[in-house]
């Protein structure tokens, strides 16, 4: 927790100060003397112990600072005025849109080598035919993204923030295929593998709603989802169930150690089930694309593997925070994502505020204990997200623990059994009943958010129109947390500060709008 929070403050601060290329050397110049500093002060030992711990928490700031200047100076590109010839790899299938197709393209040009930006063509029969790993050739002024025409968002820097650097639209008689002359990257490899994956679930016999949350559940894909299913499962307060997280992390690595038995009790081969298993996760995840929430978790279940392996004890909050820690170093952006925001948040709320609200009640019935259980962890996660999804969404569920109590155990069956149809998909009778079972399923989880959703005051409306106002509110629930855990009157002090702070701020923005 000591290197992520300054790594996240010197990404932010980063964001802030505009990312030039005189940042980055100006950076690069402070982090040479800062990290002589921790390294001999790390020498001299118990010493220095105090200029150790600030020198890594500086280092870490930088650190995070100068990646992120540094990966927005990649991406950000001065596109010449007049039109040009590009070629580019299509790195994803075609998404559809009202008017058009976007196609995902990797440009290949010696001037703008590895650059992303979106194309969007008509909706024709070539359009149709792209296929991830086809080279295209168009004609066109690509232009930097920008905030035209779109309202409450900022589209640029969403766009900036995910690697993509222009947009452009041309007719269809701007562009073409050209015949591939390489072979595909795993990349292009994985995304292939997904649609071959779900075609099967098709031939199956799933299909709609069901179709559509199988692959979102198994494989990532949701693409296939109609706007009208993903508001449906949002305003029901359950869209985190369509994510491949540590639900699934948890089934397979169940199925997997099952399959590894012969390891379990000797001593020195431990390791070869732990290798094996972690192996097969993380080629799982970079075949569904590693999106956030798996990658997080599969991190955090890899620090435990090998804490386990070495006989070490494993702290929750550290390997989440280790998770947060590799994920940004590697691609310092991810902070800006809302999955990861969403993930880590409920993550760690899970592991703050689950034993302090399980503990209010205690019950004798094990079946009771479960729901309670449930019941706790649902609203755990919920308090953590609560600020993040009223600033992102402008609303909140009001019967999310309605939901949750049933829609889980409920998921966990449909995570469970779309992994079984992969082992019996060559016996027809099992595959045909386990489509059936999924089938039934889905329609009867949809069927419990169609019914909360239909319930009077489903939804309330909020909004939190500033990003302080959610770092205020999230400093206001850990000093609250620090407060009930420690039993310390200051702690309650320092909450009720942030509060007046908040409240005088408003005052003045207030008046300096009038």
């Amino acid at each position: 927790m000591r290197l992520v929070i300054p790594l996240i403050g010197g990404i932010l601060i980063s964001d802030i100060i505009e990312n030039t290329g005189t940042l980055t050397e100006l950076l690069c110049c402070m982090l040479v003397p800062v990290l002589a500093m921790t390294f001999t002060s790390f020498l001299y030992g118990d010493k220095l112990a105090r200029l150790y711990g600030a020198g890594l928490s500086l280092s870490f700031f930088l650190i995070g600072a100068l990646l992120y200047s540094h990966s927005m100076e990649k991406v950000h590109v001065r596109w010449p005025d007049s039109k040009k010839s590009y070629t580019g790899i299509v790195t994803e299938w075609p998404f559809e849109r009202k008017a058009s197709y976007r196609l995902d393209l990797m440009l290949q040009d010696s001037c703008c080598y590895g650059k992303k930006i979106y194309l969007y063509v008509p909706k024709d029969s070539m359009a149709i035919s792209t296929e991830p790993g086809h080279r295209v050739l168009f004609y066109g002024s690509v232009k930097e993204p920008s905030n035209e025409g779109v309202i409450g968002f900022d589209y640029a820097s969403y766009l900036y923030r995910h690697g993509i650097s222009g947009t452009l639209w041309v007719p269809t008689d701007s562009w073409r295929q050209l015949p591939a002359s390489e072979k595909p990257g795993l990349r292009v490899k994985a995304v292939r593998m997904r649609r071959h994956m779900f075609e099967k679930y098709r031939e199956w016999g799933l299909d709609g709603d069901g179709l559509a949350i199988v692959a979102a559940v198994s494989l990532g894909e949701k693409r296939d989802m109609d706007d009208d299913l993903k508001e449906l499962y949002s305003d029901s307060g359950t869209s985190h169930l369509l994510a491949v997280s540590g639900l699934h992390v948890g089934i397979m690595c169940s199925f997997l150690y099952f399959l590894f038995p012969m390891f379990m009790n000797r001593r020195g081969l431990s390791w070869i089930r732990e290798l094996i298993v972690m192996t097969a996760m993380w080629g799982y995840a970079i075949l569904i694309g590693l999106p956030v929430s798996i990658t997080r978790s599969l991190v955090m279940f890899t620090t435990l593997s090998i804490c386990r392996t070495v006989g070490r004890e494993n702290s929750s909050i550290n390997s989440l925070a280790f998770a947060a820690t590799v994920m940004l170093l590697f691609d310092p952006t991810a902070l800006y994502d809302i999955g990861f925001q969403l993930s880590f948040s409920a993550v760690l709320s899970i592991l703050l505020f689950e034993p302090l609200i399980s503990g209010i009640l205690k019950f004798r019935s094990k079946i009771a204990m479960y729901v309670w259980n449930l019941i706790s962890v649902s609203t755990a996660a919920q308090i953590g997200t609560a600020p993040l999804v009223i600033y992102s969404f402008s609303g909140f569920p009001t019967y999310f623990l309605i939901t949750n109590l049933f829609a889980i155990p409920i998921m966990f069956v449909i995570v469970s059994l779309s992994m079984v149809l992969w082992g019996v998909c060559w016996i027809p009778v099992l595959r045909i009943v386990v489509v059936k079972l999924l089938s039934f399923l889905i329609y009867v989880i949809n069927g419990i958010m169609k019914l909360t959703v239909s319930l009077p005051a489903s939804r309330i409306e909020l909004t939190i129109d500033e990003p302080w106002k959610v770092w205020a509110i999230y400093a206001i629930m850990f000093l609250l947390y620090r407060w009930i855990v420690e039993k310390r009157i200051r702690r309650f002090v320092q909450a009720l500060s942030v509060v007046a702070i908040w409240c005088t701020v408003v005052l003045l923005l207030s008046f300096w709008a009038l």
